[in-house]
Formats: C-alpha cells, sequence, structure tokens
C-alpha cells in the first residue's frame, strides 16, 4: 500500500504488487479489540490495485452499517499472506461520515494501516471533563423536568437491540402502541428497530431520556449515575433460565470485578419495580440470589416467542439461511460457549477457550454441516484463523442470537441459558463440558444435576463432538425422553405468548 485518502464518503487504497504476486487479495479490516472481520475485494490492473472501503456503509450479514468503534488493522491480504505497507501518503484528516469520525494512517507497530473509528460528538460530550458534567450535572438536572411517557430499553449494555426487551418492543409494535421507544446503544452501528429512536450512551440524549422516561425495560444492570425517580417504573427482564448460580449465590465472585460485582449489584436490584421469570423453576432462584422483594411476574421469556411461532411455519429459516450465505442442503450447527468468571485480561474483558478442532471437524464433516461459531457478548474477540475457510463461520457479530436458533439443526453449548431457548424446539443439544468438575465446583456450581438432566450427552474432547455430531441422528435418538423431561420442566410457559402476558402486566391490558 503506497497511498491512501477519502473520497465521497470512502477510504480509498492504492497500492502495488511485488513481481509475481497473484491478484486473487482482499483488503481486510480487522478490529483489534473484538471479533469483528470486513473485507473488501480491490481491483487489480497489472501490478498495482485500487480499492474503495465504505467505511461508513459496510455490509454485515445482509444488512449495510458503519464500522464499529475502536482501532482496526487494515492489511491487503493475498494468497502469500499479508503485503507489507511500504512508505505511504497518508490524508490524516479526520473525516466525518454519518455519525461516526475515521482517521487511518500507518500501523505503528507492524504491516498495514490503522483505522481509528469513534463517534461524532457534540461539544458538550467531547473529553474527560465534560464527559463527568452531563453524567453528574446534566443528568440531575434533567431528572427535575417531568417524565415523558417513553420507555428506554436496553439489552446487554446496549450491544445490541435484542433479548427480552426487544420481544417486549415488538409485542407493543403488534399492538399499534404509540409510546416512544427508545434504545440506549452503546455504538452507532448497533442495528436499531424499525421506527425506534436510538441514543449513544453517555451522551446528552442518553442521560435525558435515562432521567425522563417513564418507563425502563432491561435485560441486565444499569449503569451509574442512574438513580430512579418518582414517576418512572423499572422493569428487569433478565437474559437466561439459571443452571450456573448467579448473584449472592456465587459465594465468592471469581469474575475480574470481584465482591465489587455484588455490591453494585444489590443498588441496582433496590430499584427494580419488577423481574420477569421465564418459568416456575427460575422464580424462587431469582429472589433469593438477587434479594428482590419486589413483583415477580412469570411469564416465560418474550425473545423465544419468534423462535416458537416459527417452528410451526413450513420453512422460517430461508431468510436468515440467505442473510449468512449458508449453502444449500448443508445441515447447521451452532457452537455458543458461555464466559468463564476466572479468565479474563488485565482490562477485565473476558477471554474465549476456543479448544474445537475445527480442521479435524472440517475433515469429517465439512461435505454435509456447516457450523456457526457465536462468542459471548462479554469475551473479547480472537477467533482462530480457521474460521475463514468455509467450514466455519464466525456470527458473534450478528445483531439476533433468535434467528440463528431458527437455522440451527444442533446446538453445541457448554453451561450457557441458551439450551433452555432451543429446548423447545426438539432439535438436538450436545454439551462440550471440558472443564465441567472445575467450572462446577470451583468457578460457579450449578442449581441441578446437570450431569443427570442434561438433554444431550456431555462431551469432555473435541473429536467426542466430532464424532456425535457425525451421529446425531442416533445420539437424538438415545436422548429423546432426556429432551423431552427437560423441556417440560424448564419450559412450560414457552407457547409463544410470553410477550403478550408480560406487556399485560407491565403496561396494563
Amino acid at each position: 500500500m503506497t497511498e491512501l485518502g477519502w473520497a465521497n464518503g470512502q477510504l480509498w487504497l492504492r497500492g502495488t504488487l511485488p513481481a509475481g504476486a497473484a491478484t486473487d487479495g482482499q483488503v481486510v479490516l480487522r478490529h483489534l479489540g473484538g471479533w469483528d472481520i470486513a473485507a473488501v475485494r480491490p481491483d487489480f490492473d497489472g501490478g498495482s490495485f485500487s480499492a474503495l472501503v465504505p467505511v461508513g456503509a459496510m455490509e454485515v450479514f445482509g444488512t449495510r452499517q458503519p464500522l464499529r468503534d475502536g482501532q482496526w488493522e487494515v492489511t491487503l491480504s493475498t494468497a502469500a499472506g499479508p503485503l507489507d505497507t511500504g512508505p505511504v501518503t497518508v490524508d490524516r484528516r479526520r473525516v466525518s461520515i454519518g455519525r461516526k469520525v475515521y482517521r487511518c494512517g500507518a500501523a505503528p507497530d507492524g504491516p498495514g494501516l490503522r483505522l481509528v473509528v469513534g463517534p461524532a460528538l457534540g461539544l458538550t460530550e467531547r473529553g474527560r471533563i465534560r464527559r463527568r458534567l452531563l453524567r453528574d450535572i446534566y443528568y440531575r438536572l434533567q431528572r427535575l423536568l417531568p417524565v415523558r411517557d417513553e420507555i428506554m430499553l436496553s439489552s446487554f449494555h446496549g450491544k445490541q437491540c435484542g433479548d427480552n426487551p426487544r420481544g417486549i418492543a415488538d409485542e407493543l409494535r403488534r399492538r399499534s402502541d404509540s409510546r416512544k421507544n427508545i434504545w440506549a446503544i452503546n455504538d452507532w452501528s448497533v442495528p436499531v428497530p424499525e421506527g425506534a429512536a436510538a441514543v449513544l450512551i453517555g451522551t446528552r440524549a442518553y442521560f435525558a431520556a435515562l432521567a425522563r422516561s417513564r418507563y425502563l425495560v432491561y435485560n441486565d444492570h444499569v449503569p451509574l449515575p442512574y438513580r430512579k425517580r418518582r414517576g418512572q417504573r423499572h422493569v428487569q427482564t433478565w437474559h437466561g433460565t439459571p443452571l450456573k448460580r448467579i448473584g449472592y449465590d456465587i459465594g465468592e465472585p471469581a469474575m475480574a470485578s470481584g465482591r465489587r460485582y455484588l455490591g453494585y449489584m444489590a443498588a441496582d436490584v433496590a430499584q427494580w419495580d419488577m423481574l420477569l421469570s421465564p418459568n416456575p423453576f427460575s422464580t424462587p432462584i431469582m429472589r433469593q440470589a438477587f434479594g428482590f422483594a419486589g413483583e415477580i411476574c412469570e411469564t416465560g421469556y418474550p425473545r423465544d416467542d419468534a423462535l416458537v411461532a416459527a417452528a410451526a411455519q413450513a420453512d422460517p429459516a430461508t431468510a436468515v439461511r440467505q442473510r449468512l450465505g449458508l449453502p444449500p442442503g448443508k445441515r447447521v450447527a451452532m457452537y455458543v460457549p458461555t464466559w468463564r468468571d476466572n479468565q479474563h485480561d488485565a482490562s477485565g474483558r473476558y477471554l474465549l477457550d476456543f479448544r474445537l478442532d475445527l480442521a479435524a471437524a472440517s475433515r469429517r464433516l465439512g461435505a454435509e454441516w456447516v457450523l456457526l461459531i457465536r462468542g459471548h457478548h462479554l469475551m473479547a474477540g480472537g477467533m482462530p484463523a480457521e474460521t475463514a475457510g468455509g467450514f466455519a463461520l464466525d456470527v458473534t457479530g450478528y445483531p439476533d442470537i433468535g434467528d440463528l436458533l431458527l437455522v440451527t439443526d444442533v446446538l453445541i453449548t457448554d453451561y450457557s441459558s441458551v439450551m433452555f431457548d432451543f429446548a423447545p424446539t426438539g432439535r438436538p443439544m450436545l454439551f462440550f463440558t471440558y472443564d465441567l468438575e472445575q467450572y462446577r465446583d470451583q468457578i460457579r456450581g450449578f442449581y441441578f444435576d446437570f450431569e443427570a438432566d442434561a438433554p444431550g450427552p456431555l462431551l469432555a474432547t473435541s473429536d467426542e463432538v466430532v464424532a456425535a455430531l457425525a451421529g446425531i441422528d442416533s445420539v437424538a435418538a438415545r436422548y429423546q425422553q432426556a429432551a423431552a423431561a427437560f423441556a417440560a420442566r424448564f419450559c412450560p410457559l414457552d407457547d409463544g405468548k410470553a410477550a403478550a402476558r408480560a406487556c399485560d402486566r407491565i403496561f396494563g391490558s
């Protein structure tokens, strides 16, 4: 790469190729702090190449959205490997495109370029001191203004517009509810539902919505400086049936925040008006684990309504398969590991302990299967390089896991609550529990005898997972009764009407 610049909302790159280099490469953009990878095919002309990178409208699973905030490594990768940057003539401007600002230059520590992406902030939102004033002063002033009959929603601290809050929002839309929906998001690249508004966490608009929305519908804790005020109603949907211990039941937390987590949780729980429970099994556990004395509503989980309803349709997954680019006729397995409390880096980001042998799996299963890999939202990025080979596809960045479950023929997980969401489909599940004893006895512990009641085999090695997937029909037959008993115990409210019940209780019928 020898030259870069900006034109018409796109980053353009030019360069030369070494003698004999293949003209089959891609410009690859890899996020240095997450899972995201994007690619653009350049134009080749003899010994040179050029590329236009639409940084504000990259195609991601069939939709166009801006690159996520953070630092991106930009390289030209060919069959022979990445090419060196060389001396680059750089346009060092900060370029505003949409609601984001971009800057690109030579990487300081290796080949390629470094693209820095961030939000386009207002004057009062820039800088540590001004942001502190927004949080400590502006938010308090907004609390003095009247409450507005609006609904603020948040899913996993703004990383998506999904999960149970999305199920509730979709039900309100079906009811033609006229109240404004405002999603708190942590990045302008997060897709927002049609007809809804969005506020970027930490901005003026966010603190105004946090202070003045009548309803708050969250699936996780609300960050400071939030304090519920008179006239607000705080609904906590939570985000999973508990297999692993949660809240105060953890005992001595091994997570990055340690015992500070319990203090923060207690302050947040004290502001809840209502907690949704997915089933009768979860209700007493949640009351004890969160120390919540308020109203718990056994509604089922709104996020599962779409999956239950789609199961009755003839072919609900066609559109999702097309967005993912899945080959026709191939069966789909999806691996969804949860995070490990004791595996995190110095900054507190949880790490992916990836133990599936993708090369071996591809050799045995590649002709018939596609493997989707969905990392937990708390995990830092770092998928193995083999995911580019066609057999495995990283879908961590796909906005809605519910869509992914639609196309999944076999779920592979460990201790994730996704098993309870998937159970009503009746499709097979495999459990890659390579650290079962440690997780059960030292890290988290379980609320029931998982080894006895699991709706599928517990597998300790990658080879066992591959063998079970290769013989999945016989495995499914062997666990048919266990799977039916599991669904009956944990999914009695998965009838497609959970969101309706939740909305009736939250907003009135």
